[in-house]
């Protein structure tokens, strides 16, 4: 994941300066909020289930994607196949549920300022004890 952020950083610095104005206003780090896109696209790429970010994460990918050269570049290195971006008007939270439980599943504990509260009580449900027994 270092190296594909790396990639961006370099390749298009002013995408992180066009993050950083979302970064300011949430009070989060940059590079965090980069690495989180990356880390939710990998999720994209290693399941065929539907996804959705977190609204931060989705702020950030809608930057990513306006350099739509490099943006699919990257795809095509990264994944081998474009991901698209598909926005719906409906709220499906069993998506955003699938989302957390699988960025648990590989990342462990998602940052609450990007990721949101119910990301944090699905890491502790994940986590407790008697759950497991």
């Amino acid at each position: 994941m270092e190296h594909q952020l790396n990639d961006i950083l370099s390749n298009i610095p002013l995408l992180k300066k066009k993050v950083n104005e979302i970064s300011l206003k949430n009070q989060i780090d940059n590079d965090d909020l980069l690495l989180e896109l990356v880390k939710f696209l990998n999720l994209i790429h290693i399941t065929n289930e539907k996804l959705s970010p977190s609204l931060l994460v989705d702020l950030a990918w809608h930057e990513f994607i306006l350099f739509t050269r490099y943006y699919h570049e990257f795809c095509l290195t990264h994944y081998s196949r474009f991901i698209h971006h598909t926005p719906s008007e409906n709220e499906d939270h069993t998506i955003y549920q699938k989302t957390i439980e699988l960025y648990i599943k590989h990342y462990n504990k998602p940052p609450e300022t990007i990721w949101g509260s119910y990301a944090i009580e699905e890491w502790e449900a994940s986590n407790c004890g008697a759950c497991h027994n």
